[in-house]
């Protein structure tokens, strides 16, 4: 233990979360080659195999395992310890916020930009995407998801619920008020499961989807070109914007906030975690109410 570079811990760790040399050098600022090469060091250091190394990437060992259980703390500890020693720069750290595209486009980013001018020094990471990271291995340290996750040992608190409304131009919304035909935009098949996806489905059937794509975006672009109607969340909406209806049963989607117990206790993450709160508590009510059904 005495030959141990502690520094080579942040590697091992780093790269326990990610699995991949390429994503841990990447979150670590280095090359590949420093990466592969301190874990080496290590497990000469230790005489012990750390990961079994694998076409898929690498596989933590039994022996990795413990020693990861041990050696995480160090990192939250060090970290709270610089925040102590130095609260001038406690902020000066990067947060890293995982949420589905929509809410980072039309609703977070512009929100969060009042907490970006109290305290300019933080650094803001967000990953717009819909895929679930997993924040026990730190691919995030805060995520913002439309559902709970099945399994996993997140803290979850429930921001608020978005309202969705069927948009499309005169012509399609015309047809759907006089109970004609009409095509329907909706995702593709990988999301199918969605809400928003089944009241279409269940309403129209699969034969008047004309268009399907991942992006709430993409489907209000394709809606407002006259492909048919979509149902998409009332906040992506202009305030001018009047070629919305609501639908015949109310569609919601609950916001949830997922932090892990390694992250939560950070100051930056406490302020982010606590703005957030506060946005979807005082914001969104008052978004989604100026977008009155006209």
């Amino acid at each position: 233990m005495n030959k141990i570079n502690w520094d080579d811990l942040k590697f091992f760790i780093t790269l326990y979360e990610s699995n991949t040399v390429s994503v841990a050098a990447n979150r670590l600022n280095v090359n590949y080659a420093t990466v592969s090469r301190r874990i080496d060091r290590l497990e000469d250091a230790l005489k012990l195999k750390l990961f079994d190394r694998t076409k898929d990437g690498f596989v933590s060992t039994i022996e990795g395992t413990l020693l990861y259980e041990s050696s995480v703390g160090i990192r939250e500890k060090i970290t709270n310890l610089k925040e102590e020693l130095s609260p001038n720069s406690r902020f000066n750290q990067n947060v890293k916020i995982s949420m589905v595209p929509f809410l980072a486009e039309y609703f977070v980013i512009e929100n969060l930009h009042n907490l970006h001018r109290r305290f300019p020094e933080l650094r803001l990471d967000i990953e717009s995407s819909s895929r679930n990271v997993n924040l026990s291995k730190l691919e995030a340290d805060i995520a913002l998801r439309m559902e709970l996750p099945e399994k996993g040992e997140s803290i979850c608190k429930k921001l608020g619920a978005i309202d969705y409304v069927i948009y499309g131009n005169k012509y399609w919304l015309n047809k759907l008020a006089n109970n004609e035909s009409v095509n329907i935009i909706t995702y593709t098949t990988a999301f199918s499961h969605l809400q928003e996806c089944k009241y279409l489905i269940k309403k129209f059937s699969t034969k008047a989807i004309r268009v399907q794509t991942d992006s709430v975006s993409a489907q209000k672009k394709a809606a407002s070109s006259g492909y048919g109607i979509a149902l998409i969340p009332r906040i992506v909406l202009d305030v001018t914007e009047t070629n919305f209806v609501q639908p015949t049963e109310e569609v919601k989607r609950d916001v949830w906030m997922l932090t892990s117990k390694k992250t939560a206790s950070h100051t930056p993450k406490i302020l982010i975690m606590e703005e957030l709160a506060k946005i979807f508590s005082q914001e969104l009510a008052i978004r989604q109410s100026a977008l009155a059904t006209p």
